[in-house]
């Protein structure tokens, strides 16, 4: 009972940790350009529903902590919603356009700045991704370890596979399959690979002993993952294990770590954009699509993943675990960016279509008729979005529900 609660803490508490630096510097984007654009911020929440605790700053605006660890907001001194999408009070629109800007209205503004106000969430995440992977490259380093040099060793061996079946152990070091010598890793996924239900005669180097074992490699299922073909050979292991005396690392300076940041994050935009369009021709599935349970695990399996090393110490257990966390915030936060720019109504890319289309008509919006069930089909969409990640999560954690 005491591990459950343990293991509770770290994945609930570092989901939350992870998606409030996300949120915030989303939400912080959008208040930051609203300011300097003279738009009058009335909230500032991180979560949503009732307030949990918050203050007021010298400029009226209050910032608070929601009792749902989910999302967040600003709401403009005109909203009447979390979200700006419904229409400001009659006390408000009565109001002349000129009083509305003086008083800060974000409905009275100019296109440009409302446009502007509305962009730099997603672009607060970006920059936010770029400086946090620029960070660890100018912390961790570059890792330019020749992979194909390194021993076939295993680095994960996972309960119930093939391979735990056959007495495989982390750290061994697979030589030979079937007579035919291994070099490195990649060797070994490609002869796995091409074997499934084939018994493999394997030959593993253990504390300089040499063992001859036996492991018949699993089908994979449909639902495996993307790296993996429908069918191909799963011995259930990952690696190479890299010893700290083969790692080739290199230091950068600043300047270097930026720019390491900027195409580390542009390598992930271009990488989510490729697998939507895989989806969409059908070369791909959504099964990798993840829900908010899908985060609590893979930032509860990080945390713990840097807590359990049982040979460093309580200080550089929380370097790693710092450093593992800020790697998901980076990777999150691209992912919250390119969510918020695709033009889906209640999104911020859903508002910029529309004053886009109020530019083309000359300052005049869509009438609220058309806007509101804009806002109807958009909240139709990411509800369904949600529910399908969500099915995925679960079938992910739980394969018996498929």
């Amino acid at each position: 009972m005491l591990e459950f609660f343990q293991n509770a803490i770290i994945y609930v508490g570092s989901f939350m940790l992870v998606l409030g630096v996300v949120v915030f510097v989303h939400e912080f984007g959008h208040f930051r350009v609203g300011r300097w654009c003279g738009i009058a911020v009335k909230s500032f929440s991180i979560g949503l529903g009732g307030e949990w605790f918050g203050w007021t700053d010298k400029h009226g605006t209050r910032w608070k902590v929601s009792k749902i660890p989910l999302g967040g907001f600003v709401s403009w001194i005109d909203d009447t919603d979390g979200s700006s999408t419904l229409p400001a009070s009659e006390e408000n629109q009565a109001l002349a356009k000129e009083e509305a800007r003086r008083r800060g209205h974000f409905r009275a503004m100019p296109i440009w700045k409302r446009a502007a106000a509305t962009a730099a969430g997603p672009a607060a995440n970006f920059v936010f991704s770029i400086f946090a992977l620029g960070l660890l490259a100018f912390v961790v380093g570059g890792d330019r370890t020749d992979l194909q040099a390194i021993p076939a060793r295993l680095a994960f061996v996972a309960e119930q596979s093939a391979a735990a079946e056959a007495g495989l152990q982390q750290g061994d070091v697979i030589v030979s399959a079937n007579g035919q010598r291994i070099a490195n890793f990649s060797e070994l996924q490609a002869i796995v690979a091409a074997s499934p239900l084939t018994p493999l005669a394997i030959e593993v180097e253990r504390g300089g002993a040499l063992l001859a074992m036996s492991a018949t490699p699993q089908r994979a299922s449909a639902n495996a993952g993307r790296s993996v073909r429908e069918g191909q050979g799963l011995l259930g292991v990952s690696g190479p294990l890299i010893l700290d005396a083969e790692r080739n690392l290199v230091r950068y300076n600043p300047f270097e770590a930026i720019g390491i940041g900027a195409r580390d994050t542009w390598a992930i935009v271009a990488q989510t954009f490729g697998y939507i369009g895989a989806i969409f021709v059908g070369r791909e599935s959504g099964d990798q699509i993840a829900g908010p349970l899908g985060i609590i695990n893979v930032s509860g399996q990080v945390a713990a993943s840097a807590l359990q090393s049982p040979d460093a110490g309580l200080g550089e257990k929380l370097q790693v675990l710092a450093l593992s966390l800020l790697r998901l915030a980076a990777f999150l936060s691209v992912a919250v960016g390119i969510v918020n720019i695709l033009p889906i109504p209640i999104l911020d890319g859903g508002h910029l279509v529309f004053y886009g289309i109020e530019a083309l008509r000359g300052g005049r919006p869509l009438p609220p008729t058309a806007q509101e069930w804009a806002y109807r089909a958009g909240f139709a969409v990411m509800a369904s979005l949600f529910l399908f990640a969500t099915w995925n999560d679960i079938t992910r954690l739980f394969p018996g529900t498929q």
